[in-house]
């Protein structure tokens, strides 16, 4: 009787450690940066955008802003109210606000794609919880499969991440000015984007309620007056050059809070969205090595930045 209440206890452990260790495999999953929803049969870049943002709007996203990114590829960026209350107790978890959905028609089909909201939340430090969000968007988007990395990484990883050493992290960003309240900054900035001045345009504009906090979707485009090493069709032509692609890297962020503006460094920003990016040979890193400098110029200058302000904290 012993030796049989023993053998069913070691089943039952047995049992329970594979139990566990088949739930820390599927907690351990590991993460990509872009969800691709569907492969459109019908339809072209217009028709499948027009589609795609009502559907957006039925699930319970507000629109923010449409980029037209070539003729061949269209970026819709939305926000919902879970998203929005993320920003309240942490000004820099706004990063994660703005949803990118790319449409995107590659060798005749039309890619319909969008940021991965788990993946960022990591990368971005968010606490919270984005599941329901999440869902929501693979209701109203799809959801066929996540790329980006051929291996995904983990949540530790991805909550340290920077390229290599030397390379900037999340928590080292581009400081673009600081202007003592965020009504003189914003103001400023937008007196900028409003210009044109070096080819940085607004996509949109998303206030943060109940807190001093607003991001901006930019455009930064070489026919409008930015350097060619700055400007985002570049760097798509230069590294997106993968079957599914990472046209939902844009647009570029910019993030105001009380008086100081920043954006996300663009050797953290584009790593975290290319992981698998090599640093040397064609289609890598250093095909871009003059882009960061000349990008942080180039948002300086429409940021009013003043060298001898001595830069902000947060």
């Amino acid at each position: 009787m012993v030796e049989h209440r023993a053998v069913i206890n070691g089943t039952f452990w047995s049992v329970m450690g594979m139990a566990l260790m088949a739930s820390g495999a599927v907690a351990a999953e590991p993460l990509k940066p872009f969800v691709l929803g569907e492969r459109a049969a019908d339809g072209n870049v217009e028709q499948v955008t027009e589609r795609v943002s009502g559907s957006l709007e039925e699930g319970g996203f507000q629109i923010l802003g449409e980029y037209p990114v070539s003729s061949t590829s269209h970026v819709v960026v939305a926000t919902h109210d879970d998203l929005l209350a993320l920003a309240e107790a942490n000004p820099r978890s706004a990063y994660l606000a703005p949803v990118r959905v790319a449409i995107t028609e590659v060798d005749g089909n039309v890619q319909v794609s969008y940021n991965n909201l788990e993946y960022f939340r990591h990368a971005y430090r968010v606490d919270q919880d984005v599941s329901a969000v999440q869902g929501a968007l693979e209701g109203v988007i799809g959801h066929e499969k996540t790329f980006g990395s051929d291996d995904g990484m983990s949540q530790r990883e991805l909550n340290r991440y920077r390229y290599t050493f030397g390379m900037e992290r999340f928590d080292d960003p581009y400081e673009l000015g600081s202007h003592g309240n965020s009504d003189a900054a914003t103001t400023l900035l937008e007196s900028g984007l409003a210009s044109g001045e070096s080819g940085v345009e607004k996509i949109y504009k998303l206030e943060i309620p109940n807190a001093d906090v607003t991001v901006y979707g930019v455009s930064v485009r070489e026919d409008r007056g930015a350097p060619e090493a700055a400007s985002d069709l570049f760097k798509l032509e230069t590294i997106d050059v993968n079957e599914l692609r990472h046209t939902a890297y844009l647009p570029y962020e910019i993030l105001v809070h009380d008086g100081n503006i920043e954006a996300l460094h663009m050797r953290f920003r584009t790593a975290i969205h290319w992981p698998d990016l090599g640093m040397m040979g064609p289609n890598s890193f250093m095909t871009l090595r003059r882009s960061p400098g000349i990008l942080e110029e180039v948002l300086q200058q429409v940021a009013g930045f003043e060298e001898e302000s001595g830069g902000f904290e947060w």
